[in-house]
């Protein structure tokens, strides 16, 4: 029991001794430092040890700093204030200094509204009045007495050969049939094909590894892995020419996809370079250029309606 005794003895005086460092440790204090350094180094004279009690309990330093700190506060306060009365003041100049500017774009913006509506009206009304006049001209009957026409016979099947093109004064009594996208002209192409070669089965031809390819003719009841044709379709004016690099194109096609024969059918013409093309040699009976004229003729002979392209944008 001595010895225990004389262990929370000696803990107690060690207490005790640094009593003033404690007590310093656990709050702010100005004079921090030199309590500690007094309580340790002359604490055991006891008369510097009370000096270090009392200044550890004084509340003198403490004031003082928190007098500073809420010095300190007020003034970076103060200077926030400014800072933030200063930034006001310069976004008004600068809101007062743009808002002509931003009147002004605001009106130009109007303006242009406007403008792009009235355009779009007008455009909306000329496309009305054109296909009002269209339709007041297919209404009204012909001026002139239309001839008779007998049905052409349909041509005999001739695998290797191509058929006869109809006589130049086939005409047919009805109204023309407008085309106005490609899709829709590959349709009427694919229509007229399928009535004028009787024993031919004609099919689309896929988007991927086509080149330009619309259509493709396989032999009634033969194999539907390599086309007996191959067609490309070209919708355009009436007065415009298809040159020498798009027959030369559709005859590389053609040796691609392994066909016998390659038809290029336009609502247009072809110039004279793509007509001396195949003007002689081989090609002549392998590569066919079929303008516009001659597609309605084959059109008129098999009991179908002539076709016209129709540019809504001209």
């Amino acid at each position: 029991m001595d010895g225990i005794g004389g262990f929370f003895t000696v803990i107690a005086i060690i207490v005790l001794y640094f009593l003033p460092t404690i007590i310093v440790a656990t709050k702010i204090h100005r004079e921090k430092t030199m309590v500690i350094a007094l309580n340790f180094f002359l604490g055991w004279t006891v008369i510097c040890w009370f000096i270090a009690l009392y200044m550890a309990l004084s509340r003198e330093g403490v004031e003082q700093l928190q007098a500073n700190q809420a010095i300190t506060v007020d003034a970076l306060k103060g200077q926030y204030e400014s800072q933030i009365k200063e930034l006001r003041r310069k976004n008004r100049q600068r809101y007062s200094a743009q808002r002509p500017q931003r009147m002004a774009d605001s009106s130009q913006r109007d303006a242009e509204l406007a403008n792009r509506e009235t355009e779009l009206d007008n455009l909306k009304s000329e496309y009305e009045e054109r296909l009002r006049a269209l339709s007041d001209e297919r209404c009204q009957p012909a001026s002139r007495p239309q001839p008779e026409v007998t049905a052409a016979p349909q041509p005999q099947a001739q695998p290797s050969s191509e058929p006869q093109a109809p006589p130049p004064q086939a005409e047919y009594e009805g109204e023309p049939l407008y085309v106005v996208v490609p899709s829709q002209f590959e349709r009427v192409v694919a229509e007229t094909l399928s009535r004028r070669f009787g024993d031919q089965e004609v099919e689309a031809a896929d988007d991927a590894g086509s080149r330009g390819i619309d259509l493709k003719l396989f032999e009634s009841g033969g194999s539907q892995s390599q086309p007996s044709a191959i067609v490309q379709c070209a919708l355009q004016a009436h007065d415009d020419a298809i040159e020498y690099r798009a027959v030369s194109d559709l005859l590389g096609s053609m040796s691609l996809h392994g066909a016998d024969r390659a038809y290029l059918i336009t609502t247009g013409s072809f110039s004279d370079d793509a007509q001396q093309m195949i003007a002689s040699g081989t090609m002549q009976d392998r590569l066919i250029l079929v303008d516009g004229m001659t597609f309605n003729q084959w059109r008129t002979q098999t009991g179908l309606a002539p076709v016209h392209y129709l540019s809504l944008a001209g």
